[in-house]
């Protein structure tokens, strides 16, 4: 994620403004505060499919001002990152074999799952 913002308003900074911290975090986990010296900020090493509350403080000389109202963003959905769980043959016939399985866990999911491909072959 990308991200810019405009500069704390000459009034409101108390001083020359050094840096900004930007603030973001996923619903229920650890804030990650990171630091910047520009008006523009790329966030890296993202969970992907999850959704972030970010926020964004001027730094000056004194300290860390006051933090932006959050801005909420997903990030992109990537191919999932875990497998079916607890696969099971429900049946068997001459030509067919009948499987059961339980979904990625969400977790590792990444994205909506629009369906799954069956691999196999014949041994012996």
């Amino acid at each position: 994620i990308t991200l810019q913002w405009r500069e704390v308003p000459c009034i409101e900074r108390n001083g020359d403004i050094i840096g900004y911290t930007v603030r973001y975090s996923i619903s229920g986990s650890n804030i990650t505060l990171r630091h910047y010296s520009d008006i523009v900020a790329t966030l890296v090493e993202l969970i992907p499919f999850a959704n972030y509350s970010i926020e964004v403080a001027a730094v000056n000389i004194n300290g860390t001002g006051p933090f932006s109202t959050p801005v909420y963003m997903r990030t992109d959905g990537d191919t999932p990152s875990g497998t079916p769980q607890e696969i099971t043959i429900l049946d068997t016939t001459s030509t067919e074999i009948t499987l059961q399985w339980r979904e990625v866990p969400c977790i590792e999911q990444n994205g909506d799952i629009i369906g799954y491909t069956v691999r196999y072959s014949i041994s012996g």
